[in-house]
């Protein structure tokens, strides 16, 4: 009985550790498994969505005579949308009133010389090699008089526009390489500047309430040291004017 006893525990004890061997066995192919399914769903989900588009943002800073520094990165956006056009759409939003230091955009696809805080191109699955985008710099409100004040233009880096949920979604890139193939174009001096030299440019308002720039994605042909034409800017704000903390840059919602 003694001898039994013992040899019926050895095989309970048996029992339980082959049990418990199978069960981590099952459980890590299950595991492996749902791992496995994970991994395709997030690549399906990567593979699907695909940007809608992309944006940059232009801003400038000045500085008066009396020290006191001025800057405008509420608006300044360019880019390109799937559901946008060359000509005006939707997402080019109308710039207007006096403003003591503002960037804007003049397209002559517009088939006007208006002024715009917003300049979106049409996007076809990939950014454009070759595109370019007339800037002004204002300085409308002489109440500050910036004519003669250096100016600094700067371009942050690329947003790509995402649809989800019927609304947009930006996520900025980690890569610089877009931005750094920009070219801006000093048209009023004729000057052309890479994105690494802009940096260190010594501009300023050359005795100008408007100065006029161009950048370029892309390389710079002779057609694109051309200037263009802007119209007059209103002296008193309208009723479209827009607050300086009104956001410019994710086109509305669908």
């Amino acid at each position: 009985m003694r001898y039994f006893n013992k040899w019926l525990m050895l095989s309970v004890i048996s029992g339980i550790v082959i049990g418990c061997n199978s069960s981590n066995i099952t459980t890590t192919e299950t595991n492996n498994n749902d791992n496995d399914n994970g991994n395709s769903d997030t690549q399906t989900q990567q593979s699907i969505q695909q940007p809608v588009g992309w944006y940059m943002r232009v801003t400038v800073q000045s500085t008066d005579n009396n020290g006191k520094t001025y800057l405008h990165n509420t608006a300044g956006v360019f880019g390109e949308l799937d559901e946008s056009i060359d000509g005006l759409d939707k997402h080019d939003v109308i710039g207007a009133g006096r403003a003591i230091l503002q960037v804007r955009f003049v397209n002559s696809d517009f088939n006007n010389t208006g002024q715009y805080f917003s300049d979106y191109r049409q996007y076809n699955g990939s950014i454009s090699s070759q595109r370019s985008w007339n800037v002004v710099v204002i300085n409308s409100d002489k109440s500050v008089d910036l004519s003669n004040a250096p100016i600094k233009l700067d371009i942050q880096n690329l947003k790509n526009i995402f649809r989800e949920n019927n609304r947009y979604k930006e996520i900025t890139s980690s890569s610089s390489d877009i931005r750094d193939s920009l070219h801006i174009i000093d048209l009023d001096n004729q000057t052309t500047y890479s994105y690494a030299d802009l940096q260190n440019a010594n501009l300023s308002m050359d005795d100008k309430h408007l100065r006029k720039f161009r950048i370029v994605l892309g390389e710079v042909t002779e057609n694109d040291m051309d200037t263009f034409s802007t119209n007059s800017i209103s002296p008193i704000y309208t009723t479209n004017s827009i607050n300086s903390s009104d956001k410019f840059g994710t086109p509305p919602e669908l």
